[in-house]
């Protein structure tokens, strides 16, 4: 029995990494005595993938972990994710649960966008006079970068992977169509003064478009240093596409 299940990662779980997050689930599905699918071989491990790792450092809202039980458990859905999230905690818990139908491809492979919050830590970190300058960035008929991996250096137009761009999340919801209702980034709250923008860019296996990689493009544009670490990346929501309908997205 295939399942695709929505969790928040938020708070001091930030600072954890792919590896530790996969094994708080592992652990989390047999404390919780749920009937986990294992691989066969000499070193069997649960049958479970993310859609998209976070990389440290980043919160979330949205993220998605593919899941395979042999069973489960007699019981409403809301009432399994509840028994779920006592085995889990206030910074990673479970929002979302799904059974998939047969034949279903990964969410790795079906993944085809994001939406993102970007946050300053605290006021004066975006440029002066940033949502101008926003604009004249994003209305440039190109806007080249270099995207760098451990081994290559491409160079990318990201701006046909810049699929919406707002302000607020009145104006972000009114463009997706999303109800993101609580967002659990930290900053938000801390400070209703600081600069937020909201993306929405194109992800998956063969083209993946990072929110630091966009904020780098226009903070040089703007001439403007960002030093590290001084804005929160939060992930809002991912969109994949429809098993048999590659070009329909769904989150």
């Amino acid at each position: 029995m295939k399942t695709r299940i929505r969790f928040t990662k938020t708070g001091s779980m930030k600072f954890i990494g792919h590896l530790d997050c996969m094994r708080f689930f592992q652990k989390a599905f047999r404390r919780a005595g749920l009937d986990v699918a294992y691989s066969q071989g000499y070193s069997p491990h649960q049958l479970m993938s993310f859609a998209s790792p976070l990389g440290v450092g980043v919160t979330s809202d949205g993220e998605y972990l593919d899941v395979e039980f042999y069973s489960l458990p007699d019981m409403p859905l809301p009432d399994l994710i509840a028994h779920m999230n006592r085995f889990m905690t206030e910074e990673i818990f479970v929002t979302g649960f799904e059974i998939m139908p047969d034949g279903f491809k990964n969410s790795m492979s079906l993944l085809r966008a994001a939406d993102y919050v970007i946050v300053e830590k605290r006021p004066g970190v975006f440029p002066e006079n940033w949502r101008e300058s926003w604009e004249q960035f994003a209305a440039q008929p190109s806007i080249r970068v270099v995207k760098k991996s451990k081994k290559t250096e491409t160079e990318l137009d990201i701006k046909p992977h810049i699929l919406a761009q707002a302000f607020t999340v009145e104006a972000f919801s009114q463009t997706t169509g999303q109800d993101y209702g609580v967002i659990h980034c930290e900053y938000m709250e801390a400070d209703k003064e600081a600069g937020t923008l909201y993306l929405q860019l194109t992800s998956g296996s063969s083209v993946n478009i990072k929110p630091e990689l966009v904020m780098e493009a226009f903070f040089a544009f703007c001439g403007w240093e960002c030093p590290p670490f001084s804005c929160q990346v939060h992930r809002l929501q991912m969109y994949f596409a429809a098993p048999d309908k590659k070009e329909e997205a769904h989150g």
